[in-house]
């Protein structure tokens, strides 16, 4: 893409999202998710992958009582409002209404800018994973990232050498 289009494509977003904010308080956002779903259109090997993995069934560690109680469905769903159960990619990349349109993911800048991240961040297995949570081994932050990580055409991210987050 040439350099013009690409600067007019983010005036335009930039244009959007700042009339969306002035148009409608944050407080009417209640849910700024769109579900792995949205991912997968045109992430399909990161999806397939969370979809067999332990992140898309944490529903099924609940018992019915559970399902229903906010201070299991904080970890356990990415947002039980707009009826995303599960940890999906939104959990760990954030809330994706800004970044998720086609032409915002082609600029990796864009999409950062407006809210994406990298997911491979400590803090971010933390706000789950902490001392508190129910587990028979520790948490390993590396060894957890291992088994998570997704890159595009073959790279992967690599776990910082000294990143543990504490049990």
């Amino acid at each position: 893409m040439n350099r013009p289009v690409v600067l007019k494509t983010r005036a335009v977003f930039a244009l959007r999202l700042t009339l969306s904010l002035i148009a409608a308080p944050t407080a009417v956002w209640a849910d700024d998710h769109v579900g792995a779903g949205r991912c997968n259109d045109c992430h399909r090997a990161q999806y397939e992958q969370w979809r067999t993995s332990a992140h898309a069934r944490t529903m099924e560690r609940l018992d019915p009582a559970q399902r229903r109680d906010p201070r299991c469905l904080g970890c356990h769903a990415t947002s039980p409002t707009g009826g995303l159960l599960g940890v999906q990619c939104e959990s760990c990349h954030g809330a994706g209404r800004h970044y998720a349109h086609d032409p915002v993911m082609r600029d990796r800048e864009l999409a950062r800018a407006v809210g994406l991240s990298s997911g491979a961040e400590p803090a971010v297995c933390a706000r789950c994973h902490t001392a508190d949570s129910a587990r028979l081994i520790p948490f390993d932050y590396a060894r957890a990232l291992s088994k998570v990580q997704h890159g595009v055409g073959g790279t992967q991210p690599k776990a910082p050498v000294s990143a543990q987050v504490s049990p």
